[in-house]
């Protein structure tokens, strides 16, 4: 169901998807909502960018958490 929520999911590798869900997102869409919502955001791109991956992954993803509220 995520990778069908926001394009930054799509092509994300499940094992990603089952990262954030574990440790930051619990099962609850709102949280995923928050997620995507930073893992979208200018830093992202600029640090997708600047290390030349294509997509979100685990690194990237702890960055985002870092964010969270």
């Amino acid at each position: 169901m995520i990778p069908l929520f926001h394009p930054v999911w799509a092509d994300a590798d499940p094992e990603d998807i089952a990262f954030a869900d574990q440790h930051a997102a619990h099962g609850n869409f709102r949280a995923w909502a928050q997620l995507t919502a930073h893992t979208r955001t200018a830093h992202t791109r600029t640090a997708l960018a600047r290390t030349g991956r294509p997509r979100v992954d685990q690194e990237l993803l702890r960055w985002a958490f870092s964010r969270l509220a």
